[in-house]
């Protein structure tokens, strides 16, 4: 039985307000569910039962006719998609009553119907977001029963997906975070309605699923954007590239929460295909930064440090091209070479080793940042 007491007392309450009347719901079995007189309430309600019996239309009780659970007034059945819910009475003289009787039993309807589809939806919703973290961490599926699973809840698990993770942080500890992730989530809901996105909140995370012709990342900037100016919150996230069936879903994810963290730093949103080495390398630690370029540089002898970091930078500026990055100093390439190779005498990182180069690479990136991080701090800008 879809009435409720909890939905039962919204309604009797509404319309008391509306007509100034003490209202009465009964459920099926003639029983008040819900009253304005909290006293009637789980009383047996004989004239209402009598409605339900005989499917009668309308049934009024005069002075004088009262009967046990029944006082003056007037009941009518009330009906959503053709199934009788229960009966609507309104306490009073029926001639006092008799003009809000269908004006009552109609609106009742309306809020049921209201009432049952908000939570049918909310059930589906449930649903989905509950597929989602299925179809994410568990283990050992089945995965032409997960795509049959997938189909009830119209969600084609075979089709391209990006996988969006936007985290939020409170501006102030007046909420609890799982509110803030609560109201996020029915707004991304209703805000990507259209969308046919897929949403759930893991671990104070805001998961989104979108397809592969919808503007995903516009779609995240301008959620943000609404998100930010309705509750006190900043939102930052990362947005992964397409996946290329059902499981590659979690390659995905993981592309999502690379991208994520590197938004974090500056409160943006990114895609994982954007992120580059730099940005990743310039967002980490500042200490982080002045460890690797001490580790790297520091046995560098300070009156060569500026001379051969020079030539660190224009050879990856030149993309390694030797002759071009000597040229760019106007000296000789054998200099070029002999410089880099006392660059490599000193820290032991030589360019010509693949990883001895990657190394360098990312100590380059700091030195404009970490340039005192040296005694003279006579370091060169890139």
């Amino acid at each position: 039985m879809f009435l409720t007491k909890e939905n039962g007392m919204r309604i009797v309450e509404e319309i008391k307000e509306t007509i100034g009347r003490d209202v009465n719901i009964m459920d099926r079995t003639g029983t008040i569910l819900a009253s304005t007189d909290p006293k009637r309430i789980g009383q047996l309600h004989t004239i209402a039962k009598e409605i339900l019996e005989q499917q009668l239309p309308v049934l009024e009780v005069a002075a004088g006719e009262e009967g046990p659970g029944a006082q003056q007034g007037v009941n009518l059945p009330i009906y959503v998609d053709g199934n009788c819910e229960g009966v609507i009475g309104i306490t009073g003289p029926p001639d006092a009553v008799r003009d809000f009787g269908a004006i009552v039993k109609k609106m009742t309807e309306i809020m049921l119907t209201t009432m049952r589809q908000q939570e049918q939806s909310l059930l589906v919703e449930q649903a989905r977001s509950l597929f989602l973290e299925e179809w994410l961490f568990a283990q050992d599926l089945d995965w032409a029963a997960f795509a049959e699973r997938g189909a009830l809840l119209d969600i084609d698990i075979r089709e391209p997906k990006r996988i969006a993770i936007l985290e939020y942080e409170p501006h102030g500890t007046a909420q609890p975070p799982e509110l803030h992730g609560g109201r996020l989530l029915q707004m991304a809901q209703r805000y990507v309605q259209g969308e046919q996105t897929l949403c759930a909140v893991v671990n104070r995370r805001l998961l989104l699923v979108f397809g592969p012709e919808q503007k995903a990342l516009e779609v995240l900037k301008q959620f943000q954007q609404a998100a930010e100016s309705f509750y006190e919150v900043t939102l930052s996230g990362g947005l992964s590239s397409l996946s290329r069936g059902a499981e590659d879903i979690r390659r995905c994810y993981n592309e999502a929460k690379i991208a994520a963290r590197a938004a974090a730093k500056n409160h943006t949103i990114l895609e994982y295909s954007g992120i580059s080495l730099d940005f990743v390398l310039q967002n980490l630690e500042p200490k982080v930064k002045a460890d690797v370029c001490r580790a790297i540089f520091e046995t560098v002898p300070e009156d060569e440090r500026e001379e051969l970091l020079e030539c660190l930078v224009l050879y990856f500026r030149c993309e390694g091209n030797v002759e071009r990055a000597a040229q760019s100093i106007h000296v000789h390439k054998n200099t070029f070479r002999y410089r880099m190779g006392k660059l490599a005498q000193y820290t032991g990182y030589d360019l010509r080793r693949p990883r001895d180069a990657a190394m360098l690479y990312i100590a380059m990136q700091f030195l404009d940042t970490e340039r005192n991080s040296f005694p003279g701090g006579n370091n060169p800008q890139k």
